[in-house]
């Protein structure tokens, strides 16, 4: 075998093994009655919000709209 080809698949190897560790991981389905995972997000006005800040404090209800602001 010629010694580009024994390159190449190296290259190609060390691409994909990158590539696999980047992809994100799947994450679980959170069930009804479930305790949501921690996370944190931006407001509307750029601050970090945590769902940690209102443990015990509020209810907190999210709402996901699907297509918002995408033009769809």
């Amino acid at each position: 075998m010629p010694t580009h080809g024994v390159k190449r698949i190296g290259s190609a190897a060390a691409l994909l093994s990158i590539a696999l560790w980047m992809m994100p991981m799947p994450a679980k389905a959170v069930e009804v009655g479930d305790k949501a995972p921690e996370f944190f997000m931006h407001s509307t006005v750029g601050e970090t919000v945590r769902l940690a800040d209102y443990q015990g404090k509020k209810t907190v209800l999210l709402f996901f709209f699907v297509a918002a602001f995408t033009g769809v």
